[in-house]
């Protein structure tokens, strides 16, 4: 597999790396403008916060692109920054093999969606509780974070559900983080909870995954209108 085989509009997301090497904290959306050959293509230069990013020529990136069932990734440089026909475009050198990503690796869209959930301690009990309602800060086929009042315990199970698309799925996770938050966020919030879903039927994962990219394409697009 090489560059030929990306189809222009193809959605990119990428982890950028700056001047001294360090991954930028940022989630990079992109997509395929033109190809060259092989190994060169240009790509839009990312939007953040409806900014044109100051993307630096020489600085490496690795491109996310999904195609089916399958994430695919290569890492490349900068080579050139440019504007062409009113548009800013980097053109960029693969430098690896493009290959499938680990699906265990799935990255963190910062979003907020409609979320609720419920403590679960008794499976015979606890399913009629009623659930909290708040908002994800960010979402990904494993996982999520929220911030809330209520400090919950490490490992505790919890169940979620999300609204997807006007869709409520129900999920299962465990709580992986719950560390204070910010000053900023201590008169809405006491608490940053980071949960795993410990049980997640592949069909409910890919809809998530398909709302991430679907996301991101919408958010890559208003950029650039």
């Amino acid at each position: 597999m090489d560059l030929l085989d990306y189809r222009v509009g193809s959605s990119l997301r990428l982890d950028i790396y700056g001047e001294n090497g360090e991954s930028l904290d940022h989630i990079f959306v992109s997509q395929v403008e033109e190809v060259i050959d092989a190994y060169e293509a240009y790509i839009a230069v990312p939007i953040v916060e409806g900014v044109v990013y100051a993307v630096r020529t020489g600085w490496a990136l690795t491109a996310y692109m999904r195609e089916g069932n399958n994430f695919y990734r290569f890492s490349a440089r900068v080579m050139q920054r440019l504007q062409q026909d009113g548009r800013a475009l980097l053109r960029i050198l693969r430098l690896s093999e493009i290959e499938i990503a680990q699906r265990r690796r799935y990255y963190r869209f910062k979003c907020t969606v409609p979320f609720k959930y419920r403590v679960i301690t008794n499976l015979k009990t606890d399913l009629n509780a009623p659930f909290k309602e708040c908002r994800t800060a960010d979402l990904s086929g494993s996982g999520l974070s929220f911030s809330t009042k209520a400090r919950l315990d490490m490992d505790s199970l919890i169940e979620c559900e999300l609204t997807i698309d006007r869709k409520p799925i129900y999920l299962v996770g465990n709580i992986t983080r719950c560390a204070r938050g910010t000053e900023e966020d201590a008169d809405r919030y006491d608490y940053q909870i980071g949960v795993y879903f410990s049980d997640v039927e592949e069909a409910k994962r890919e809809m998530i995954i398909k709302f991430i990219f679907n996301e991101e394409r919408r958010i890559m697009k208003r950029g650039i209108a």
